[in-house]
C-alpha cells in the first residue's frame, strides 16, 4: 500500500507540474523557484527537505510577480458589500445583528446556548493528563446557570456591549483547558474563537458566577468574560461598526502607550479590525499626553466602574500599518496580508494571541472587507460562496482542478484548509496555518512533526495520513474573489 501511494502521488506531481505550466502565461513558466527544475521532480529532496522553498518564495512579491493581473482590483466596494450581504442573508452559520429581536424568548436562548455548550461526550483529559468524567461534566453543565432560565419570564430583552480587548469565546464559562488525549494540550478543546475591540455583540445570558456572558457576534457566539465588555443600548453598538473606518494591516498592531489612558495603553489590534477615526484631530492637538502629529486618532470601547461603555480616544502609530477603509479586494494584497503572518504560532481557536487555519483565512480576507464564517467547515458548505465540490472526482480531475486554482483560492479538507499562492514545476504552492506535517521519506514511512505554525509549502507531498494526502482528501475549493479575473 505504501509503495502504492508513492506511486500515484509522484505520477500527480509530472501531471501536475505539466497541466500548471501549461495553464501559466509563458512570462510565469520562465522563473521557476530557483533550485528545482522540472527533471529534478523524480529525485528531488524527500521527506521535509520536500517542503522547503527557495529564499526568495518567502516574500509575497515573488508569488505578485508570477501572476499576471494580480494587482487588478477583483471587487469593488460595493461588490464586497455586496458579498458580505449575501453572506449574512444566506448563510446560517452567521448572524445578521441588526436583524436580531428586541426581545428573545427564554426557550431560544437556551436552546442557543445548550447548541454550544452540551457537555462532550467523547473522552476528554485535563492539563494533568487525568481522564475527566460525570463530575466534571457536571461542574461545566451547573456553571451555565440553566436553572436561572428556567426560572425567568417567558422571554427577555437582548443586551448589546461592544468588546473592549482581544478576548476569548470559550465552550463553556470557563478557562480550564481540556484535551482530547493526554499531552496534546495545543488543541483546547473549549476554546472556540476570540472577539477583537469594537467587535458588537449582542449579550444573551449570564454564568452561575457572573464573571462571564453568552454573546453572539456577527461571525460566532460563545462564553466571553465580562470584564471584556462594554454594556451600551443596540444603536450605539451597531453604529460603532458602521462608523470603523481605520482597518489594521498588520498581524496585531498595538495602539501607543500611555499612562494617561491605562485601559488603551499598547492595547492589541488584530489583522482587519476597524475603528472610527477622528480626522478632525489638529497635529498639534495632545491626545493622551501624545501629540496626534504621527499618529491616526481613533475611537476605541473602554467600560466605567460599573461596566458601561465609554469611547475613548487613542493613537494608532502610522508606524503600525493601516488603512483607511478595507485594502483594495486583488489578489496582490491578500497575498501581501496573508505572508505577514508567516512563521506566527498556530493557535487554536485563536488561542496563543495567535489564530488556526480558518481564523487566518478569515483575517486575510476580513483586511479587504469581505467577512467569512469562522470555522472551516462552515466555509466549505456556505452557500454565499463560489464552491465547486471535489467528492467523487478522480485523480486526474483532482490535478485538474488544482491546476486551475488562483493566489488566494482556498482549498479545504476536512478539519483544515490552505490558501493558495501559485504554482511551479512542484504544482500548487499553499500557505497554511498548520498544527501538524506529514510527508513520505524516500523509503515509503510517513514521518510526522509539529509545525505549529503558518508555513509556506508545495501542495502535492502534504499527506493527512499514510493512505490519503491533500489532494485525496480535499473536499471542496473556494474561489472567495471572483475566478473571471483569473488569467
Amino acid at each position: 500500500m505504501a509503495d502504492r501511494t508513492i506511486l500515484d502521488t509522484a505520477r500527480g506531481v509530472a501531471l501536475l507540474a505539466f497541466v500548471a505550466l501549461a495553464a501559466l502565461p509563458a512570462s510565469a513558466r520562465a522563473q521557476p523557484i530557483a533550485g528545482h527544475t522540472v527533471a529534478a521532480l523524480g529525485n528531488a529532496a524527500q521527506g521535509p527537505e520536500r517542503l522547503r522553498p527557495a529564499d526568495a518564495a518567502y516574500e509575497a512579491a515573488h508569488w505578485i510577480a508570477r501572476w499576471p493581473g494580480a494587482e487588478r482590483v477583483a471587487m469593488e466596494a460595493t461588490a464586497v458589500a455586496a458579498q458580505n450581504d449575501r453572506l449574512l442573508d444566506n448563510d446560517p452559520s452567521v448572524t445578521r445583528l441588526a436583524a436580531l429581536p428586541e426581545v428573545m424568548t427564554i426557550a431560544a436562548i437556551r436552546a442557543r446556548v445548550l447548541a454550544l455548550s452540551s457537555p462532550p461526550t467523547a473522552l476528554r483529559y485535563g492539563e494533568d493528563g487525568r481522564l475527566l468524567g460525570e463530575a466534571d461534566r457536571q461542574r461545566w453543565s451547573d456553571a451555565l446557570d440553566l436553572e436561572a432560565l428556567d426560572a425567568a419570564d417567558g422571554e427577555r430583552a437582548l443586551g448589546w456591549a461592544l468588546v473592549t480587548r482581544r478576548a476569548a469565546l470559550r465552550t463553556f464559562p470557563t478557562h480550564e483547558r481540556v484535551f482530547s488525549a493526554p499531552g496534546e494540550t495545543d488543541l483546547d478543546r473549549f476554546q472556540e474563537s476570540a472577539f477583537f475591540p469594537g467587535t458588537p455583540v449582542a449579550v444573551l445570558h449570564a454564568s452561575a458566577d457572573g464573571r462571564w456572558r453568552f454573546v453572539v457576534g456577527a461571525t460566532y457566539a460563545g462564553w466571553i468574560e465580562e470584564d471584556a465588555l462594554a454594556h451600551t443600548d443596540r444603536e450605539t453598538a451597531l453604529g460603532f461598526s458602521a462608523r470603523a473606518s481605520r482597518v489594521i494591516l498588520e498581524p496585531v498592531a498595538r495602539l501607543a502607550r500611555t499612562p494617561e489612558a491605562p485601559a488603551v495603553s499598547g492595547l492589541a489590534l488584530d489583522m482587519g479590525v476597524a475603528l472610527p477615526e477622528r480626522r478632525d484631530t489638529p497635529p498639534s492637538a495632545e491626545v493622551n499626553g501624545q501629540s496626534a502629529l504621527a499618529s491616526h486618532v481613533v475611537e476605541v470601547p473602554t467600560r466605567d466602574a460599573s461596566g458601561a461603555l465609554v469611547l475613548t480616544t487613542a493613537l494608532l502609530p502610522r508606524g503600525e500599518a493601516s488603512h483607511d477603509g478595507p485594502l483594495p479586494a486583488s489578489r496582490a494584497n491578500v497575498l501581501r496580508q496573508a505572508f505577514r503572518f508567516l512563521g506566527e504560532r498556530y493557535g487554536w481557536g485563536h488561542a496563543n494571541e495567535a489564530r488556526d487555519c480558518s481564523g487566518f483565512v478569515s483575517e486575510v480576507y476580513r483586511s479587504v472587507g469581505l467577512v467569512l464564517p469562522r470555522n472551516t467547515g462552515d466555509q466549505a458548505r456556505s452557500p454565499a460562496l463560489d464552491r465547486q465540490s471535489l467528492v467523487g472526482l478522480d485523480r486526474a480531475a483532482r490535478l485538474d482542478a488544482a491546476a486551475a486554482l488562483a493566489p488566494g483560492d482556498l482549498l479545504y479538507l476536512p478539519g483544515h484548509v490552505v490558501m493558495v499562492v501559485g504554482h511551479d514545476e512542484q504544482g500548487p504552492w499553499v500557505i497554511h496555518d498548520v498544527h501538524k506535517l506529514r510527508v513520505r521519506e524516500a523509503g515509503g514511512e510517513l514521518v510526522e512533526w509539529r509545525a505549529n505554525g503558518v508555513v509556506l509549502t508545495p501542495l502535492l507531498p502534504l499527506h493527512v495520513d499514510a493512505a490519503t494526502d491533500y489532494l485525496d482528501a480535499a473536499t471542496t475549493l473556494v474561489r472567495v474573489l471572483p475566478a473571471d479575473n483569473v488569467p
